[in-house]
């Protein structure tokens, strides 16, 4: 945002871009709503075990997707989380896929999309949402356990890069590609928070640059509120949410729409009203405006 952006009341944590601002799903962006609807789309999630990947899965199966195939360290979680999608979809029309997989190790990744790809019955990824991460423990910089500092970059930063490694072939040629980043990524420094904000503005940047560079997909980062999750689990983080897991799911699937295709290559954020939004398209669309840069000045 360019500092002469006016904003407007948020929650209490955050100001809003848009004049409205959601903690809860809302009619405009409901899976059920039949221009909403995913039939014949392949979808894939990361993280898609537990939490907002969980959520975002069953949202898409209420919206009708053809297969949904979800991924993560815990096959317990994903067996169970295969039965809620599956129960979903209204028709019983959705394959729900699942595989295990430790996202940091770049050869399993790439095996294992190939295997769900198998069970797909070769059909091309229509929507890929990578949502998998962890939240590192808080600390100053100065002193930081090294330990934990690496083990966020292999789950986040190398986790990401080679989940785009490996989905990036498989696409469909419009395929939309989702990054579930976090405000963090831009908004004012927030104490001790350094080492999840670093990793963050990194997958960020990356995915800003899969998207310059494969022009014909519709890649987005998005902040998916601030909700209570495993995430948060034994982190002082823990209680702090105040957002609707279900707003970002169903978020993600009007994102999919052709009604947001002005999002394309931009940063947003699932609290902000989509016709609010709508009705700013161009200027969106047609200047740096939700982009990550510097404050001020129009690079």
């Amino acid at each position: 945002m360019g500092s002469n952006t006016e904003l407007y009341p948020g929650d209490k944590y955050f100001q809003s871009f848009t004049k409205t601002w959601h903690n809860k799903p809302y009619p405009q962006i409901s899976p059920l709503l039949p221009e909403l609807r995913a039939t014949d789309s392949v979808v894939f999630i990361t993280g898609g075990g537990t939490g907002i990947g969980k959520a975002t899965a069953i949202a898409f199966a209420q919206a009708g997707a053809k297969v949904i195939a979800i991924f993560g360290r815990r096959i317990d979680k994903l067996q169970a989380a295969a039965e809620e999608i599956r129960k979903a979809n209204p028709n019983g029309a959705t394959t729900v896929i699942f595989e295990a997989v430790d996202l940091s190790q770049g050869a399993t990744v790439d095996a294992v999309f190939a295997n769900a790809i198998k069970k797909a019955g070769e059909a091309q990824i229509d929507i890929f949402i990578h949502n998998a991460g962890i939240l590192q423990i808080n600390g100053a910089v100065a002193g930081y356990d090294y330990d934990e500092f690496q083990n966020g970059l292999d789950l986040n930063i190398v986790g990401a890069f080679n989940t785009v490694q490996a989905m990036l072939p498989l696409l469909a040629h419009e395929a939309k590609v989702f990054n579930i980043s976090s405000s963090i990524a831009h908004v004012r420094l927030m104490p001790r928070c350094w080492a999840y904000a670093a990793s963050k503005i990194a997958n960020t940047k990356m995915f800003d640059y899969l998207q310059a560079e494969n022009l014909n997909l519709r890649v987005v980062n998005v902040h998916p509120g601030i909700v209570n999750t495993d995430i948060n689990a034994s982190t002082e983080h823990e209680g702090v949410g105040v957002d609707d897991i279900n707003l970002p799911a169903h978020f993600l699937v009007w994102l999919t729409s052709r009604e947001a295709e002005f999002l394309k290559g931009k940063f947003v954020w699932v609290n902000w009203d989509v016709d609010d939004l709508k009705d700013r398209a161009d200027e969106i669309k047609s200047s740096l405006i939700l982009t990550v840069g510097l404050h001020g000045v129009p690079l």
